[in-house]
């Protein structure tokens, strides 16, 4: 019995440790595409002339749509190991997995929406 509670613990760390480097891997790619969104969108680009006509012309290329994607993906992956893990220290049992599955469900609903927009953008060219 003891070895399959070892056993058990051991696969649990291993989870934790490996949500751990893919929240903090998430979160470094995140900055470098913020930033780079920020950086066109704001710094290289006046603020004026931000509108959907830009919008537009940046989703004519594959890099801005490529980019928007793993902004979108990155955000979701980020925000869902966080809330795992609160998820994880605050609650126990049936309630743990009741919320684990809510939190993929509206995570899921959310990454499909932003792709919806994505391919709809691209398919309107």
């Amino acid at each position: 019995m003891s070895a399959e509670v070892s056993a058990r613990q051991a696969r649990g760390l291993t989870r934790r440790r490996t949500a751990y480097v893919l929240l903090r891997v998430s979160g470094l790619l995140l900055a470098v595409l913020v930033l780079g969104h920020f950086t066109v969108t704001h710094v290289t680009t006046d603020v004026a002339d931000t509108d959907s006509r830009f919008i537009d012309a940046r989703w004519a290329s594959a890099l801005w749509i490529t980019w928007d994607g793993l902004m979108l993906l990155a955000t979701i992956v980020h925000a869902v190991l966080g809330l795992w893990a609160v998820i994880a220290d605050y609650s126990s049992g049936r309630r743990r997995r009741l919320l684990w599955g809510a939190l993929l469900t509206v995570a899921a609903v959310v990454f499909a929406g932003g792709m919806t927009v994505l391919v709809i953008a691209v398919a309107a060219r």
